[in-house]
C-alpha cells in the first residue's frame, strides 16, 4: 500500500484534483495524508474542504487541521488576529471568504453570519480535525513539534500548526524516534534557494510545502 501525502492546497481546488490524478491515487490501495491548511489563498476554499470531507470517507484518509484553518475560524468566531487581520491580501482570507459566499454580500459581519448559517457542516468539519497523526513510523503534523517537550503530544495546539524555526532549525534529538513528516514552511525556504521545491529532508523529519 503506498503513502500519499500532501500539505498546504489553499483553496486551488483544481490543481489538488489534478495531483490526486497525477499520482494515480486509488482510495482502496493507497493511503492518504492531508497536512492542513485547506483555505486561504487560491479561490476554491469551499470546494477543497468538501473534496477533503469526500476523502474522509475512505478508511484510509487522514486530515489534520493548519494554521490557516484555524484563522479562518477564528476570523468566523469573530476573534480576528490584530498585526495581520485576516483579510489582510497576505494572508488570502479574502479568497475563502468570496469562496464561501455569493457576490452581493460584501460586509464583514453579514459574510460571518451568513458562512455560519449555511455550511455548518463544512465549519464544524474543520473544527473537528486533529493536529497530527500517528503511526509505526512516521508523525503527520502541519507545522512541527515542540521539540523541547520530553513528550511530544504536550506539544501546544499553537505549536502543532504554527511553529516554525524552533522545531525545523533544531540540532538536538527529537523527543520521538519517528520520522515527522511536515507543511507549513515552503521548501524553497527550507532549502534556502528560492529556485528549490522538492521536498526537504532533515534529521528525523521532512518538509513538503
Amino acid at each position: 500500500m503506498r503513502t500519499i501525502v500532501i500539505s498546504d492546497i489553499h483553496g486551488y481546488y483544481r490543481t489538488f484534483e489534478a495531483l490526486l490524478t497525477r499520482v494515480d491515487y486509488k482510495p482502496s490501495k493507497d493511503r492518504l495524508f492531508l497536512l492542513g491548511d485547506y483555505v486561504d489563498g487560491g479561490p476554491a476554499a469551499l470546494e477543497v474542504v468538501r473534496l477533503v470531507q469526500q476523502l474522509m470517507e475512505y478508511p484510509n484518509v487522514h486530515a489534520i487541521g493548519g494554521n490557516h484553518d484555524d484563522m479562518f475560524l477564528s476570523w468566523l468566531d469573530g476573534q480576528d488576529y490584530l498585526i495581520t487581520p485576516y483579510t489582510n491580501p497576505k494572508n488570502g482570507g479574502l479568497q475563502t471568504i468570496y469562496s464561501f459566499c455569493p457576490p452581493e454580500i460584501n460586509d464583514g459581519d453579514a459574510a460571518r453570519e451568513y458562512i455560519n448559517e449555511h455550511y455548518i457542516s463544512e465549519i464544524n468539519f474543520l473544527r473537528s480535525l486533529p493536529n497530527y497523526y500517528e503511526d509505526d513510523r512516521h508523525i503527520y503534523v502541519h507545522a512541527g513539534i515542540d521539540p523541547e517537550q520530553n513528550d511530544w503530544k504536550q506539544t501546544s495546539h499553537k505549536d502543532f500548526r504554527w511553529i516554525r524555526g524552533r522545531f525545523y532549525k533544531y540540532d538536538g534529538q527529537l523527543p520521538v524516534n519517528k520520522t515527522i513528516i511536515f507543511g507549513h514552511e515552503v521548501c524553497a525556504r527550507l532549502h534556502k534557494n528560492e529556485n528549490i521545491f522538492y521536498p526537504w529532508f532533515g534529521a528525523q523529519m521532512i518538509g513538503i510545502d
